[in-house]
């Protein structure tokens, strides 16, 4: 009824990593993970110790035969070489808090393998070492940009490939925190990062693409605290068909389970279920940058500079499932100030152009925003044209700074290296841009419905405890 309690700070953010079977010798794959680790040590802080039985040096640093040579704690072990069990053996003697295992050949590759992964399993189920993998990769040790602001996402996935477009949206503005690449989970899982992500302060969001899950009663545990502490969850779940379940198995040796069951599991604790990456992106990054609900209810209100680009985003909306209320009469009215008359403001709001350009734009936006009826403001801009749409970039950017309400931009250009896009959108914490009408219109949704389930949700597991 309740999740282990596991502190994995150290595993994040380790004080002393000894690197079991690091080199230095050109060409060598080994060479190439120690250079990644100690590089990431070192950045962190951390004090990096190689350990290889056949160099007294490496890198030009002591190296020691074992790492139960090294003189002082060590809080990760990293361990390259292939005889797993061996090296999991030297680390638990040691005492050390945390391992990862890189090598492959445990459960996905059939009964030889699982009978293998049962043993290392045991071995460390018999410790106080938390061990990550076997059959991971690098992506712990990636380096995450600092220098954006706003809660970030943290990042959950059993393919590191598979985690590869949500790291590198970060060169989109888009801030994470950390990435666990879980492997064949022979111990620490998916729930136990659920749950450790979902406490830290800079956790706006956590995303994932999960192949199987090791226990359905840990993977409930772990939704149900990220909702009770406000967390959301969005995941790209595999195996839907058979053939994505096949496969998935002899990736990580996971049995991804009957979909039915893992909808109804969502469902329950409020798991966002994605069906690809674009859209773990969208949705996550809107998450992230706008933490609070819906203020002022779920009407969506949509804004641009063409009647076509607002038809087109109110089909879009309206077949999503949002709610686009018609404007009070008063607010038309008062939009009419600025807008001429014959133009529809209504909802959509079609401002015709020429008041981007000047005090006119920020005054619309504004008045849209304070509606009460106006829970999210979105804003197509279907192409670059500038100076015009410069401007209302720069406009949104400025209102998001002063609204809780959701301010959600889609830029249309296929080209994307526009000064508007690059250097005013794409700078902001506040706003939530996108490529395609489509990705915002779901992203919006999938934020309401959060919000609503998380209003009205009850732990079970918290009831079944009192």
């Amino acid at each position: 009824m309740a999740l282990r309690s596991l502190d994995l700070t150290r595993l994040f953010r380790p004080r002393v990593v000894a690197v079991i079977g690091a080199s230095d010798t050109v060409g060598r794959p080994n060479t190439g993970i120690w250079n990644r680790v100690r590089d990431w040590a070192e950045a962190n802080g951390a004090d990096v110790r190689p350990v290889n039985p056949t160099r007294a040096t490496i890198d030009g640093r002591p190296s020691v035969a074992s790492i139960l040579d090294i003189e002082v704690d060590v809080d990760l072990a990293v361990i390259l070489v292939n005889d797993v069990q061996a090296a999991v053996e030297d680390a638990i003697k040691k005492g050390a808090t945390f391992a990862v295992a890189f090598a492959s050949g445990f459960a996905e590759l059939g009964d030889e393998g699982k009978a293998r992964q049962h043993e290392l399993a045991e071995l460390v189920a018999g410790s106080d070492l938390h061990l990550l993998g076997p059959n991971t990769n690098l992506n712990l040790f990636e380096t995450f940009r600092t220098d954006l602001a706003g809660q970030k996402i943290a990042l959950i996935t059993q393919s590191g490939h598979q985690g590869r477009p949500v790291f590198q949206a970060q060169d989109l503005g888009i801030a994470l925190s950390a990435w666990a690449p879980t492997g064949n989970e022979v111990d620490l899982e998916f729930a136990d990062f659920v749950q450790w992500f979902a406490d830290q302060p800079e956790t706006g969001v956590i995303a994932a693409y999960i192949e199987g899950f090791k226990d359905g009663r840990t993977l409930q545990l772990a939704a149900d605290h990220a909702a009770r502490v406000g967390v959301p969850v969005v995941c790209v779940k595999v195996g839907r068909t058979a053939e994505g379940a096949s496969m998935a198995t002899s990736h990580t040796g996971k049995l991804t389970g009957r979909d039915a069951v893992v909808d109804a599991v969502f469902r329950q604790h409020g798991v966002t279920r994605v069906t690809g990456l674009d859209e773990l992106i969208d949705t996550s990054q809107l998450m992230a940058r706008c933490p609070n609900g819906p203020v002022g209810g779920d009407g969506v209100v949509v804004y641009s500079i063409s009647g076509g680009t607002g038809a087109h985003m109110a089909d879009i909306c309206s077949m999503s499932g949002l709610r686009l209320p018609t404007l009070s009469t008063s607010l038309q009215d008062r939009l009419h100030e600025w807008i001429p008359s014959y133009l529809r403001v209504s909802n959509p709001v079609d401002c015709g152009g020429p008041p981007v350009g000047d005090e006119r734009g920020r005054k619309i936006l504004d008045a849209l925003v304070a509606d009460p009826d106006v829970g999210v403001l979105i804003c197509p801009i279907t192409g670059a044209f500038a100076p015009m749409s410069d401007l209302l970039a720069q406009d949104l950017v400025d209102l998001a700074e002063t609204t809780d309400k959701p301010v959600c931009v889609i830029w249309g250009s296929p080209v994307g290296d526009e000064p508007a896009y690059r250097d005013i959108l794409l700078r902001s914490s506040k706003v939530a841009v996108f490529r395609t009408f489509a990705g915002c219109a779901r992203a919006v949704k999938a934020w309401l419905d959060w919000h609503a389930f998380r209003a009205s949700y009850v732990s079970p597991f918290r009831v079944a405890t009192t």
